[in-house]
């Protein structure tokens, strides 16, 4: 925390008014059946990133990235999304939802000093946002409900970023504990704890470094392209009013969808209930099955929804050689976050985590990119210090 104050104070010559940490984040599962009111499965991991502010004495905002050397300043009357702006935006975001709301913001000094891996997937911009949302609440709303709160988040996203909700981002952030996993239920809006081993394991993140440079549009038409089938499901007098209700043996029926459209769509349906299978398996302490649903859904993701790719392929086989045949243990491994590149994660025995990442120096030499590996663990959600 005094690194930051550090920071703050040698940018505005003011020390902070609060100071908040939010954690990053992965999904281990359902990360895509959002728009299907499906469950998610996610876990906050020990890198963080921080955020200090301090009030001003007039209506500009200033914003200062420590890792990033970048410096903004805004006017109060221009709080509109603009492309140059890039990571700024995200606390633009919210500091207009809580305007729009009726907080009276003043201007405000801004610094952000993050410890999350960049460009991997793993929440970045995300836990400035939660952290933007949680510092103006300590300063201008110290009475608002984490309900509010979660509501202006999704506000921020969906009417000033234009994307989706985020909805087990926001919740994964707010409410993670050390030790657990975060179950998202999208239909019910609510987030619920699921125990994960703390000892015996290690949570292996590999960044693979594959350039990603149409992945947000390939995911984007996956999911248009699943919405469009529910839509001709729905033509059918006898079809469930919900996507989330949808089953294989109702979309078996359905001859008006092409097959490749079909098979994704088939994925979603699986992954939410992996989701909740997993999620007994956990509670259970049943780390077999729970690695049998991780593998499947990679499989899945793989030859279904289609947006894994080679590289993201290797990393996992070599987790999985880690595997004893008819020895119920934790050992698994999947893609996470939108594919086409970013990372996967793999979970190993403690004792086998030197040897897996050794068998990853083979990567640079067959791909041409070199792997960055990180060790995490499950760790406590957004915090004023």
């Amino acid at each position: 925390m005094q690194k930051i104050v550090s920071f703050h104070s040698g940018e505005y010559e003011a020390a902070p008014d609060v100071i908040v940490a939010v954690p990053g984040r992965f999904h281990l599962l359902g990360e895509h059946t959002w728009f299907a009111k499906g469950n998610t499965l996610s876990m906050a991991i020990n890198y963080s990133l921080f955020l200090s502010l301090s009030v001003r004495n007039d209506s500009n905002f200033r914003l200062y990235s420590v890792a990033l050397g970048e410096r903004k300043k805004i006017s109060a009357s221009n709080l509109k999304y603009r492309k140059e702006d890039r990571w700024a935006n995200s606390a633009k975001a919210v500091v207009s939802a809580f305007i729009e709301y009726g907080i009276q913001v003043p201007g405000l000094n801004f610094t952000i000093l993050s410890e999350i891996p960049a460009d991997a997937g793993l929440g970045t911009p995300n836990a400035l946002k939660v952290a933007t949302a949680f510092a103006l609440r300590k300063l201008f709303a110290p009475t608002m409900a984490d309900a509010t709160v979660v509501a202006l988040l999704e506000r921020a996203n969906v009417h000033f970023l234009k994307t989706y909700a985020h909805r087990a981002d926001i919740l994964t952030a707010m409410t993670a504990k050390k030790g657990h996993c975060v179950r998202t239920d999208h239909n019910r809006a609510t987030a619920d704890l699921v125990p994960f081993p703390e000892e015996g394991y290690s949570v292996i993140l590999t960044d693979s470094r594959v350039p990603r440079l149409l992945a947000r549009e390939e995911l984007a038409l996956r999911i248009q392209e699943c919405i469009r089938a529910y839509e001709i499901v729905k033509t059918d007098p006898d079809a469930p009013s919900d996507f989330n209700q949808l089953t294989e043996s109702i979309l078996e029926e359905i001859t008006d969808i092409p097959e490749s459209v079909r098979r994704r769509v088939i994925f979603i349906i699986r992954e939410s209930e992996s989701v909740r299978e997993a999620v007994s398996a956990l509670t259970n302490r049943d780390y077999f099955t729970f690695s049998r649903i991780v593998n499947r859904s990679h499989e899945g993701l793989r030859d279904r929804f289609e947006i894994s790719c080679p590289e993201l392929d290797w990393l996992v086989k070599r987790a999985l050689e880690f595997v004893i045949p008819d020895v119920p243990d934790l050992v698994c491994s999947r893609m996470t976050g939108r594919g086409f590149g970013g990372c996967t994660y793999a979970i190993v025995r403690s004792s086998d985590e030197k040897t897996y990442c050794q068998k990853l120096d083979e990567y640079e030499r067959i791909f041409g990119f070199k792997p960055i590996r990180y060790t995490v663990a499950p760790s406590d959600g957004a915090r004023v210090l």
